[in-house]
């Protein structure tokens, strides 16, 4: 089971706060989502990915709040911030989706 959430990051939860507040704005609402939206840190979600994987979550689906910004600040906040708590791979076991899910490789229809 995988959490949905839609991330807004910064440096600082005031700076992540005041980034959507500038953006709900020039949407003129508040932004809202079938996802939980989470605006703070990357250290922040990295405690609440932590949190509900503790309660039983597999992962999380995270969507970028606005691309660029938050698409960077996952790979460059996130991802090292969840690895240097061991809660994510420093690198691939595998080099295919199918071998990092362990499925078998599909027989060649075409082979002889």
């Amino acid at each position: 089971m995988l959490g949905d959430v839609v991330v807004f990051l910064d440096e600082s939860a005031a700076a992540a706060a005041d980034r959507k507040q500038r953006l709900d704005e020039l949407l003129g609402h508040e932004y809202v989502s079938d996802a939980r939206v989470f605006v703070g840190t990357p250290a922040q979600l990295a405690d609440l990915a932590l949190e509900w994987r503790a309660a039983g979550l597999s992962g999380l689906r995270l969507r970028p709040g606005a691309l660029p910004v938050d698409l960077d600040a996952i790979t460059r906040g996130l991802v090292p911030e969840l690895a240097r708590r061991g809660a994510f791979r420093t690198g691939y076991e595998a080099d295919t989706l199918r071998g990092l899910l362990g499925l078998p490789r599909p027989a060649n229809r075409y082979a002889a």
